[in-house]
């Protein structure tokens, strides 16, 4: 018998521009996430000054937002279609993240805009099982046991089985929600 709290589910997916400097090329990488999402974007600070690079520590220098639910599966299912569903072993870290990028985010069915430019985005995708929030709660916060952690070849797995095995049955379900949900993308069949 199967345990239940073995299933691997979808948590978010985290869209990220790291612009490398603060002021105006920063705000217009919050605009397009802001376009993408419809959510207020987070900057991130530099934790390290880098003279070499002009960064100072405490400087923001990149902005990301955290999709959950339809909306992050669908744009993590636009993020595959621009990488054709190939990723390499170093895709998958070894805490249940799934991470790829692509160089430019006209792909994604966007129209360019002068005033925002062209940016790169960064996918990380989390994954989560039932009980994996002790880790994060505020009382009793615990450790979780490395045997109930998600490793690399689960991520893999999960990869492999929702992805390639339900993608006809996925494409066919979200078609409706990308019409309905933003004009912004674009879905064919």
């Amino acid at each position: 018998m199967k345990n239940i709290n073995d299933n691997i589910k979808f948590d978010r997916t985290i869209l990220l521009i790291q612009v490398g400097t603060s002021g105006y090329k920063l705000q217009r990488a919050a605009k397009l996430i802001k376009k993408i999402t419809n959510q207020k974007p987070t900057f991130s600070k530099a934790k390290k000054t880098n003279k070499s690079f002009g960064i100072r520590k405490g400087e923001f220098i990149s902005c990301f937002s955290s999709i959950r639910g339809k909306k992050g599966v669908l744009i993590l299912f636009k993020g595959m279609q621009l990488k054709n569903f190939s990723l390499i072993e170093s895709n998958f870290s070894e805490n249940s993240n799934v991470n790829f990028g692509i160089k430019d985010h006209l792909n994604l069915g966007l129209r360019y805009e002068q005033t925002i430019g062209i940016f790169g985005f960064q996918f990380c995708v989390t994954l989560h099982k039932k009980g994996m929030r002790i880790r994060f709660r505020k009382k009793m916060q615990r450790k979780i046991n490395k045997k109930y952690r998600i490793t690399k070849e689960q991520s893999m797995k999960w990869y492999l089985v929702i992805l390639f095995l339900g993608l006809k049955n996925f494409s066919v379900n979200v078609s409706k929600f990308i019409y309905k949900s933003s004009h912004y993308y674009h879905y064919s069949h």
